[in-house]
């Protein structure tokens, strides 16, 4: 989002500021509208199918990004990011819980946060010596790098059915009555 604000404001001017802001309510909207579903399919299709895809939006979007800085295109691109927001942030949550079920660790999702400062920082540096098209172009070839590492090596974590610990029932005392 850094560098889409800056590549507006370039390229539109005083359209810039509404542009941004219709950028960041459109991916808002999308993410509230999709999180519920991806939490319901993760429970049905598993956490690596609905991670590939988020993961697999994120190149697509950083490549669009690259070859346009026409506003009404970059809003739809903007969407996908709704649909990558959704999915990698409720599954990345849902992934740490069920690596580090039972535990007590739970900072595994530091990391997530350090690579999304990661790839900020080193896009602005590719942009600010190479120009915007190839900063959104390390962009897409760092994703693209991130999806095959994770087609390849990411197993699939969701708990199978017959491993889920059913609670024990235990007995309910009866009320003694006393006349």
């Amino acid at each position: 989002m850094p560098l889409i604000g800056e590549t507006l404001v370039h390229a539109e001017g005083r359209w810039s500021s509404p542009v941004a802001s219709t950028l960041i309510v459109a991916r808002q909207v999308i993410v509230g509208l999709l999180a519920p579903w991806v939490g319901r399919t993760a429970s049905a299709w598993g956490r690596r199918p609905l991670l590939l895809i988020g993961l697999g939006v994120v190149p697509i979007r950083a490549a669009f990004f690259a070859l346009t800085t026409d506003p009404a295109l970059l809003v739809v691109v903007q969407m996908l990011d709704g649909l990558s927001g959704a999915t990698l942030g409720v599954l990345t949550t849902l992934v740490i819980a069920d690596l580090a079920k039972g535990t007590g660790r739970f900072n595994l999702g530091a990391l997530s946060r350090i690579g999304a400062s990661l790839s900020t920082s080193i896009s602005g540096l590719v942009v600010e010596k190479f120009g915007y098209t190839a900063g959104f172009l390390s962009a897409t070839t760092g994703a693209l790098i991130a999806v095959a590492i994770f087609w390849m090596f990411m197993p699939e974590t969701k708990p199978s059915a017959l491993s889920v610990e059913l609670p024990t029932a235990r007995p309910v005392p009866l009320p003694i009555l006393r006349f």
